[in-house]
This record gives structure tokens, sequence and C-alpha cells, in this order.
């Protein structure tokens, strides 16, 4: 089961409509969006659109949890919306920090996970647990990255560098 409807796009020109035919004048697009279309096409022809721009969990990110290889929700929470349906039951062999199991009961699906590491079966527990009360923090699907302005300290380069004669290949 696919479930094109449940990852659609916003439309770019929601309202273009037909320019002949029996249907002229009317819009000529999907009101729910478009397909979001093959990944590689996605990849190169809307990089810039950062359809599916999503940052990995690291360093300071809301998500971050202990696990070494965690995922972010919004990764498998678009393959959850796209191959399953609502109340349908959501395995994750592999479930590590517990994002897929999160991201079903996000969209009202049932989850069964399992993790050969206890740590790991707590942690996801825990986090079911929050997503449960509401109290997960989480980046949302299809919230925008930040994308520094430039002025931020930490997007220049350092002095030190400078100094040593990197700034040039790294101004490139």
């Amino acid at each position: 089961m696919f479930s094109l409807d449940e990852i659609r796009v916003r439309q770019k020109y929601p309202g273009k409509t037909h320019f002949k035919g029996p249907n002229y004048g009317k819009p000529s697009s999907n009101p729910l969006g478009k397909n979001p279309g093959d990944v590689w096409r996605v990849v190169s022809r809307d990089w810039q659109s950062m359809i599916w721009d999503i940052p990995n969990v690291k360093g300071n990110h809301i998500e971050k949890t202990i696990h070494p290889a965690q995922f972010p929700i919004g990764l498998v929470e678009r393959l959850v919306l796209a191959l399953s349906k609502p109340r349908d039951t959501v395995l994750d062999p592999f479930m590590g920090s517990g994002s897929t199991v999160v991201a079903a009961i996000l969209h009202n699906r049932r989850a069964a996970g399992v993790d050969r590491e206890r740590a790991y079966v707590d942690l996801a527990m825990k986090r079911v647990k929050q997503t449960i009360s509401g109290k997960l923090r989480y980046r949302p699907l299809g919230a925008r990255k930040h994308v520094p302005t430039g002025r931020e300290k930490v997007t220049r380069i350092p002095e030190q560098w400078l100094q040593r004669g990197y700034g040039e290949r790294l101004s490139r």
C-alpha cells in the first residue's frame, strides 16, 4: 500500500488554471499538493526548496539522545505516512532510540519495536511515553532547517586560521 496523498508537497502555483478544453478556467493542480516525485529528481531539481532537507541528529538537535546512530523522526515520518494507513501496525525490528515508533504514534498508527540493547529499549519507551503525553520535544515534519545568516560568530573564519594563511582557501 502506498499513500501518495499523505506525502504530497505544497503546490508552487496553486492558482494555475487550465487554459483550454472542458476544464478551462478551473484549477489545474491537486488541492492536496503535488507528488513529491522521484527522490533523485527532487535532489537535483528542488535542492534549494529543501523538500527533503532533514537535519541529522547531532550536537544540540532537539531530538538528541544517547543513541550513537539516531535518525530524526522527520525522516521516518514520511515513510510511515506513505506506506501505512491510520491504525496500521508499523514494525521496527532494530528500534534503537525509537524514532520509527514515535513517528507511527504521532500519525495514529500502532507500533512494535525490538532492540537487543536494554538501554535503547528503555530510551525508546521513555520517548513513547513522552509522545503519548504530548511532552516529547521533536522537530515537526516540514520544519525548515536553520540557515545561518553569516553574521553569527560561529560562521566566521577564525582569526587564527586567517593568520596561518588558510583564509583564501576557506572563503571559496
